[in-house]
């Protein structure tokens, strides 16, 4: 809807151009309860109008989000252990890691024989935030 508002409003201008009579132009900005309403009056009496809904945070999407977090970092850590997911990788692909990182664990026999997927496991549960590791591009993720 804003694409279309700003080809009206491109139109309108490049239309008065050529009169170089620009003052004639007003925005108007009325806001209600949840729409945002764009208003311009060019000299031809021609008004655009658009509306833009205002993004109010919703608190029953911030309970989903607070608690898929939680779900995020328990799946993690889940696919973190080891034996059978951790040996190859799965849970750097969980997070989004780069392409090469699986190959690696996989070439190293699990991560040096399941040691480096069971460091992620412990990372993974005691940290907090779980997000410091989301497409984290490095083999040893919790390195700074």
């Amino acid at each position: 809807m804003l694409k279309h508002f700003t080809i009206l409003v491109l139109f309108c201008f490049l239309n008065q151009f050529s009169k170089a009579n620009l003052s004639n132009y007003k925005l108007l900005l009325v806001e209600t309860d949840s729409v945002l309403i764009q208003k311009i009056e060019c000299s031809e009496n021609v008004e655009l109008i658009s509306e833009m809904h205002l993004k109010r945070p919703n608190p029953l999407l911030q309970l989903f989000r607070a608690k898929q977090k939680k779900n995020r970092r328990t799946t993690a850590a889940i696919l973190a252990f080891p034996f059978p997911f951790g040996i190859v990788g799965l849970h750097r692909i969980y997070l989004g890691c780069a392409p090469y990182v699986p190959v690696v664990y996989i070439a190293s026999l699990g991560g040096a024989f399941g040691v480096l997927p069971f460091i992620d496991f412990c990372v993974l549960v005691l940290d907090k935030d779980v997000e410091a590791y989301v497409n984290n591009k490095k083999v040893f993720m919790w390195v700074k």
